[in-house]
């Protein structure tokens, strides 16, 4: 007989509830987890033994359910469920007529009154997966110009295309019947109708030859750069291309001279950030870690810091793996990833006996780097890139590489971690209901708090390839390295630990800072959430 309900003991809180009965959290719309009603908190950052527990012991009404949410290979749901439009169980009811009717889910959905039209729409234009409308009108059209141009004329119209509508990146993917074209745009991924399959190889051979590739070599991946004036901007073009079952598939990232190297007011820095950080960099010793996720511009901002360092007359090395941009004034090494290429620790080795003013490393990679890295910013200023979410967690990660306790003190005197938001474009916002209080709760957002803020979106317009966001700007928070900081690391306490230390010393968190920007309306709630702040 099939089990009434399944008592469980939150992970977080200890407090007992029924875990059948709960309500599906929404973070992992393929993947939930349960919601306990006394902390409201699910158990996606719960240890992997209590999640292993948790599933070992679940009925298998539940188990039904999460099997069906796994299987889903339809999307929109899973878009539908992050934008707060549907919930878990609808989304599963839904699936399950799905299933049975045959018709798409967005059809049952609508049927079902769940959701509009509009909702489906606003769903697709947030994955990016509309067409990219290009303004100058038919004759510039994606269409005839593969129907009617050469392989040059084809790569040029993609790379200026790209270069108008502001594209960071070109995605360029062989498929069975097609070569499909994407661009992404302030994190938007948009597509172009595809380049017919017939002109892959002709597009292929002039691809290879405006990036000056190997075509010898078209079965590995490779790399390479060049400069290039598109839509009257000069830009550089890195292409990185590998080889797949359809062909060889490229991406070409697309770096704006003029505006690539940013002054730390233009990347987003408040004004004591600025003020702090810029005093540690005239600093004769230490070590800052510049820290963010994956794709959040901490290397943009590594070459900001670059640029501030050569203004100010400091001689600087720079290892890098690789080299995105050539910088006068700066000594910049490429170190090789590869087993065959040199070390990061091989590297930063031979640049000690130079004895620069300040030397910069792009990753620390293992212990032996992250060593050397502590024991060098005891005597000369070290800055160094590596990911992580929060400056807590930064500094829990350089620990966890091996660094001794005490030489992590002695070295480190400031962290920085970054993310980069969307804002709101300024021509089609317009006011926003506010979301539920529930929602607003379970993103820990008390009434009072909710009281303070203001809620906006961008309706969509052509200016912003009607996303309702136009570009995109940096959020930071700036960690001091404080007494009580030092003895939180001293005592190995765990990134969260160290965070709430900080913020306890004056720091301002990117949550804190991201609020203010929807409070600002220079960004938006949905925006905050994404983020899981």
């Amino acid at each position: 007989m099939e089990a009434q309900n399944y008592t469980i003991s939150c992970w977080n809180c200890l407090g007992e509830f029924d875990a059948l009965g709960a309500v599906w959290c929404s973070h992992e719309p393929t993947n939930p987890t349960k919601l306990c009603p006394f902390c409201l908190r699910c158990f996606c950052d719960a240890s992997e033994q209590y999640k292993k527990e948790f599933w070992r012991n679940a009925p298998a009404r539940m188990l039904e359910e999460i099997q069906t949410l796994a299987k889903s290979k339809d999307r929109i749901g899973d878009i539908l469920i992050r934008m707060k439009k549907v919930t878990i169980p609808q989304l599963l009811d839904a699936l399950v007529e799905q299933k049975n009717s045959g018709k798409k889910l967005g059809e049952v959905l609508v049927a079902k009154g769940l959701v509009q039209q509009a909702d489906l729409d606003a769903a697709l234009r947030t994955q990016g997966v509309q067409t990219l409308a290009d303004t100058r009108g038919v004759a510039y059209a994606a269409r005839p110009v593969w129907e009617q141009s050469n392989p040059e004329a084809i790569l040029q119209y993609i790379l200026t295309l790209a270069a108008r509508r502001g594209a960071s990146d070109v995605h360029i993917e062989p498929k069975e019947d097609a070569v499909s074209i994407r661009y992404r745009i302030d994190g938007f991924f948009f597509r172009v109708d595809p380049i017919p399959k017939s002109a892959q190889a002709a597009f292929t051979d002039k691809l290879f030859e405006a990036f000056r590739l190997d075509k010898r070599r078209e079965g590995r991946p490779q790399t390479a750069r060049s400069t290039t004036r598109l839509a009257d901007t000069d830009f550089d073009l890195i292409a990185q291309t590998l080889p797949t079952t359809h062909g060889v598939s490229a991406t070409i990232k697309l770096v704006n001279r003029s505006t690539f190297i940013k002054d730390f007011a233009t990347l987003g820095l408040e004004i004591e950030d600025r003020v702090h950080l810029m005093e540690e960099l005239r600093s004769s010793f230490g070590l800052v870690l510049v820290t963010s996720p994956a794709f959040n511009g901490s290397g943009t901002t590594g070459y900001s810091i670059l640029n501030y360092l050569v203004h100010a007359q400091r001689d600087v090395v720079s290892l890098e793996a690789p080299i995105h941009w050539r910088m006068d004034g700066v000594r910049q090494v490429e170190v090789e990833t590869g087993m065959r290429g040199l070390r990061m620790e091989e590297a930063l080795r031979s640049v000690i006996a130079v004895r620069p003013d300040v030397i910069v490393v792009s990753s620390i990679p293992d212990r032996e780097t992250a060593t050397l890295v502590a024991q060098l910013a005891t005597s000369i200023l070290v800055v160094a890139l590596s990911p992580a979410q929060t400056a807590g967690q930064a500094i829990s990660a350089f620990m966890a590489l091996g660094v001794a306790p005490p030489m992590v003190t002695s070295a480190l005197t400031t962290v920085t971690c970054q993310r980069l938001i969307r804002r709101v474009c300024v021509i089609c916002r317009q006011p926003a209901d506010a979301p539920a209080a529930q929602t607003l709760s379970l993103h820990g957002i008390a009434p009072e708090e909710a009281q303070s803020l203001t809620f906006f979106r961008g309706k969509g317009c052509p200016t912003c390839n009607k996303v309702g966001y136009r570009g995109r700007q940096a959020v930071f928070e700036v960690m001091t390295v404080t007494p009580e900081v030092r003895g939180g690391i001293l005592n190995g306490l765990t990134g969260e630990e160290l965070q709430t230390l900080g913020i306890g010393g004056g720091l301002r968190t990117i949550r804190q800072r991201c609020l203010d920007l929807v409070r600002e309306g220079i960004t938006t709630f949905d925006e905050f959430a994404r983020l899981r702040l």
